[in-house]
């Protein structure tokens, strides 16, 4: 695995210079944190991969086009938003001024809990599998996508109301924010329990666990973030390494004589290896997204599929794996390639007019984080949502970010709404709001 070191040095003084600019022109600690992860996603999953040489210099013009679109736009609708931070942070910190007394929030947690456990009590009794848990098994679960399943309403509606309540699952977890141990019991259990309803858990449901306790407690406890920055450096290694392995235990192979490097470097390669693999071959293919099933794909998203089936729409990562395996969606040797964002960008609106998906993240990036900067109860959600457009969007893309950041705060948008357009009783007073966020 060879690297231009050169190309290497240019895209990162690049990015940092940008992303710097952009962080000292923004104003909070969650705006500058969001921003963080989300340029930080963009370098990793994106602008690394510029260094292989197999790359052509032309992709640095769409990389730095892209970040320029994506640092000049949430620049501009974190200004255009202010008024939307001070009505949410307004009505969220009055309602959960007194999170810690409330009992509510305890219950919402067990709840979230136990419909994960539904689908291993009906409609077959599977509960023994908590105790017996099987090896991982991603080739079953990925043939499963592609086979005739018969439809059970109930366990539709058990999801669909997971989904809403995700948002105050994160908010829930405030409520025990000084017993970390607690939290990271409780979402390690949700993870094992996701795990024995699949057999197979993913590394990056692994991995956003890890790093929302990271931030969390780096939130909560800033006198012990030279002791994080100093576990985070030591364990990477070693996180890579087990990463390797589990990749390849996953899909029931083996492996023969493990070389701790060899595994450490696989991996950098896995995950900063985009535009080589798959972002230079869909540019220059010339293939392009059909627009308009785009476009329906995004409106009709909030709609619950229980209710009218799927809607037809452009299906981005698996019509991009289409074009680069040549072969059919759950054909014979098809599976789902990611591109990275930069390419996607291309893929979706062409090479004049790229730029545009980097204004639309950027708008989305700024509208949610003033949704929740100005609430310290949201803790956890805020968390969630930095690792949302660190990870989810830069490596799945916007296809896998955007049903999160809609369908799972559908009922988190519409509480806020209630609260701004019904304002509870008045002389209710909430928790003084952080003038600093502009």
């Amino acid at each position: 695995m060879t690297f231009q070191l050169h190309i290497f040095l240019f895209t990162t003084m690049g990015t940092f210079l940008i992303s710097a600019l952009t962080f000292r022109a923004v104003n909070g600690y969650w705006q500058r944190f969001l921003w963080l992860g989300l340029i930080s996603g963009v370098f990793i999953y994106n602008g690394v991969g510029a260094a292989y040489p197999e790359v052509p210099g032309v992709y640095l013009i769409y990389y730095f086009g892209f970040i320029l679109a994506l640092a000049c736009s949430f620049f501009l609708f974190t200004a255009v938003f202010v008024g939307v931070s001070r009505h949410s942070g307004r009505v969220l910190n009055r309602v959960f001024s007194d999170i810690d007394r409330q009992r509510v929030w305890g219950i919402i947690i067990w709840l979230f809990l136990f419909l994960h456990f539904i689908p291993l009590l009906y409609p077959n009794f599977r509960l023994y599998e908590f105790f017996n848990p099987s090896p991982p098994d991603l080739k079953t679960l990925f043939l499963k996508r592609f086979q005739a399943q018969e439809v059970n309403i109930f366990l539709k509606l058990t999801g669909y109301v997971q989904t809403l309540m995700t948002p105050f699952f994160f908010i829930a977890l405030y409520k025990y924010r000084h017993q970390i141990i607690k939290v990271v019991f409780i979402l390690l259990f949700l993870l094992y329990i996701q795990y024995i309803n699949k057999s197979y858990i993913g590394r990056s449901a692994i991995g956003m666990t890890t790093l929302l306790v990271f931030i969390s407690l780096w939130t909560i406890r800033p006198d012990y973030r030279n002791r994080l920055v100093l576990i985070g450096i030591a364990l990477l290694p070693l996180i890579l390494a087990s990463f390797y392995f589990y990749s390849v235990i996953r899909i029931g192979g083996r492996v023969h004589d493990f070389n701790f490097m060899h595994s450490v470097m696989e991996m950098i390669y896995q995950e900063t290896g985009f535009p080589i693999r798959v972002g230079m071959p869909i540019i220059e293919s010339g293939q392009r997204i059909d627009l308009s099933s785009y476009f329906r794909w995004i409106l009709t998203l909030p709609i619950p599929k229980i209710l009218t089936g799927d809607i037809s729409g452009a299906r981005i990562n698996y019509e991009i794996s289409e074009v680069i395996l040549n072969t059919r969606t759950g054909g014979q040797g098809w599976y789902v390639v990611l591109p990275g964002t930069v390419a996607e960008s291309v893929y979706i609106y062409g090479r004049s007019f790229f730029w545009l998906h980097g204004v639309f993240i950027g708008f989305l990036g700024a509208i949610v984080v003033r949704l929740v900067e100005r609430s310290p109860q949201l803790l956890f959600l805020q968390a969630h949502l930095v690792l949302l457009f660190f990870y989810v969007l830069n490596r799945g893309g916007i296809s896998a970010l955007l049903p999160d950041v809609v369908n799972h705060f559908l009922l988190f948008y519409g509480f806020i709404l209630l609260l701004i357009f019904n304002p509870l009783k008045k002389g209710n007073v909430g928790i003084p709001m952080n003038r600093t966020n502009g």
